[in-house]
């Protein structure tokens, strides 16, 4: 006597749980379920490494300032004091002190002072007229690389979406496939029970109660490797949400089936020729630095510049004081700088050749980038058509299994590996199913068009 009507229950049971496979309850911070679309907004708005993209557009920001302050003139304050009996710092203190008499041109005085104090209180002012362009191509640049970097951190951004969209869906699968690793473990005791239960009673051999009992073990073995997999998946996820890798949530929405591409693969390389932010920023980045070769040219040129200084000085703080002033304008040229300067022009054009070539490669790899891509998307609804007809029929055949094994016509061998296909259907059926998303999600990053408003996000299924 076979296992008859118990097994078809068991098997029964079986394939429910690996078709239905619910959602396995979490507690989130505010206990509803979170979106995709809320993960990508709380890995935006918290996650440390993507806010360091922010933190280098800030200074890039800060580099423009600085370039600009060299338009405006230049005010400094000091305040010394000194003291000396050196004849010519002592008989020129004095007169600019006013303080100088005619007792103190007597020798002795002149050649031999007394320690002598000063207080001086001085404020510069100069004025870049002309830098032969410098200043000019400097600015120039640093508002270019302000926008290098701003691009570098949409850049950044969408690679962060692409990584939570796949950590996000990674879990979808990882937590379907624990909780059908459970109900099969649970389905393989329940059997390998009542089995011992007919080994008892003398209906059952003794190779079929052990491949029922090596069965559970390979169950659970795989029970436990999905637990695994899926807790550590869920701290990926909370880590690039930028919230404590302990924190646990549950996650709202399903694998959806593949859709057809709306884009052929020539309009999505067009796109990202036009809009991937990596891209548009090496080539300001190579005109940026193109700027900075001719500002090193244009050091080659004369600079001309006004300056100002206004003193007083007193032997005390607070005593009689004399002040004075002076005023001027200059003119500089290098003449000769042991070569440092040719040596910067060269490293420049060497820095502005290297952007150009970085530029090509980085153009050629976009393009290749966005074709891989596209075949992968397509590769992808291939593979979960063909996986969805692999699933069925592994459903199917386990049902045939089932009914020869209780006819007695096949071995508990084959019905054990036909759970096993079925389950692995099943599996490989879910993971195209994610292959198709990330999929989908590296095109659009691949294209720059990976933003939280993407269908892609904003449209996740919510059933």
């Amino acid at each position: 006597m076979r296992l008859g009507p118990v097994l078809s229950l068991v098997m029964a049971a079986l394939l429910g749980i690996a078709a239905a496979v619910p959602v396995r309850a979490q507690n989130a911070a505010d206990g509803a379920p979170v979106t995709l679309e809320q993960a990508v907004q709380s890995a935006l708005q918290q996650n440390p490494a993507f806010r360091t993209s922010q933190d280098d557009a800030d200074a890039a920001r800060a580099r423009l300032k600085q370039v600009q302050s060299a338009w405006y003139p230049r005010f400094d304050f000091h305040q010394d004091f000194t003291r000396g009996n050196n004849p010519v710092y002592v008989f020129g203190t004095k007169l600019t002190q006013r303080q100088f008499t005619a007792a103190d041109f007597a020798l002795n005085r002149l050649n031999t002072p007394t320690p002598f104090d000063n207080f001086q209180t001085r404020f510069d002012g100069q004025w870049r007229l002309f830098d032969s362009g410098q200043t000019l191509l400097h600015q120039r640049s640093a508002k270019k690389l302000v926008t290098v970097a701003d691009f570098q951190t949409e850049q950044a951004r969408q690679d962060l979406i692409l990584e939570v969209v796949r950590a996000y869906y990674g879990i979808r699968v990882l937590q379907e496939n624990e909780q059908a690793a459970e109900g099969a473990v649970k389905t393989a005791e329940a059997t390998a029970q009542r089995m011992e239960a007919m080994h008892n009673a003398g209906t059952v051999v003794d190779s079929d109660l052990l491949s029922a009992k090596v069965f559970v073990a390979e169950m659970k073995d795989r029970q436990i490797r999905a637990q695994n997999d899926l807790a550590m998946a869920e701290m990926q996820l909370a880590r690039l949400m930028g919230l404590p890798v302990e924190h646990q949530m549950d996650l709202a929405g399903n694998l959806l089936e593949p859709a057809a591409s709306t884009k052929s693969l020539s309009e999505w390389t067009q796109t990202a020729l036009a809009e991937r932010p990596a891209l548009r920023a090496a080539q300001l980045q190579a005109t940026a630095v193109d700027d900075e070769r001719k500002a090193a040219k244009a050091e080659f040129g004369p600079t001309v510049a006004l300056f100002g200084t206004t003193e007083r000085d007193a032997m005390t703080l607070a005593g009689p004081s004399g002040t004075n002033w002076t005023a001027g304008a200059r003119l500089d040229f290098s003449l000769f700088a042991g070569g440092a300067t040719k040596a910067r022009l060269a490293e420049a054009a060497a820095n502005a050749s290297k952007a150009k070539h970085n530029l090509e490669w980085l153009h050629s790899g976009v393009t290749l980038e966005v074709r891989k891509a596209y075949l992968d998307v397509e590769a992808a609804a291939q593979r979960a058509a063909a996986a969805r007809d692999a699933a069925d029929q592994a459903k199917e055949s386990l049902r045939i299994v089932q009914n020869r094994y209780e006819a007695g016509l096949t071995t508990i061998t084959e019905l054990l590996r036909a759970q096993t296909a079925q389950l692995d259907a099943r599996t490989l059926y879910l993971n195209s199913l994610q292959d198709w998303q990330v999929a989908q999600a590296q095109l659009e990053r691949a294209a720059g068009v990976l933003t939280p408003e993407s269908q892609l996000i904003a449209n996740a299924g919510t059933s």
